[in-house]
């Protein structure tokens, strides 16, 4: 390949790496997976607990650990009372953008229920 040929290669990748970056919670996170949204938010998940964390820091201006379900939308507080999302903090996922899951469906099949002979 010449170096003409690998530039070009080079920049379709990186464009294709910049309009595929994530700005949302990832849909299947593992335990203790740690992301770092757009907005500078430091957010860990606990897979026991099925939420997200939303550490405390000055730049985001919360005092207190938040928590995020996804399964529900619902927001917690350090005591586990119910609270409305910390202001400046907007949470988009997969789900939420319109976009479907890539998780497989066991033991379902998509075939009509007719029989061609």
């Amino acid at each position: 390949m010449d170096k003409k040929h690998f530039l070009v290669a080079a920049m379709c990748l990186m464009a294709l790496a910049g309009c595929t970056q994530k700005t949302e919670l990832p849909e299947n996170p593992k335990d203790q997976e740690e992301y770092r949204d757009a907005q500078g938010n430091s957010w860990i998940y606990n897979a026991m607990l099925m939420r997200w964390a939303l550490m405390p820091s000055l730049a985001n201006g919360l005092t207190t650990t938040h928590y995020y379900y996804p399964k529900s939308g619902s927001w917690t507080d350090a005591n586990g009372t119910r609270v409305h999302a910390p202001e400046g903090v907007k949470v988009r996922t997969s789900a939420a953008s319109g976009a479907k899951s890539s998780g497989k469906v066991f033991g379902t099949t998509h075939r009509s229920g007719s029989v061609h002979a």
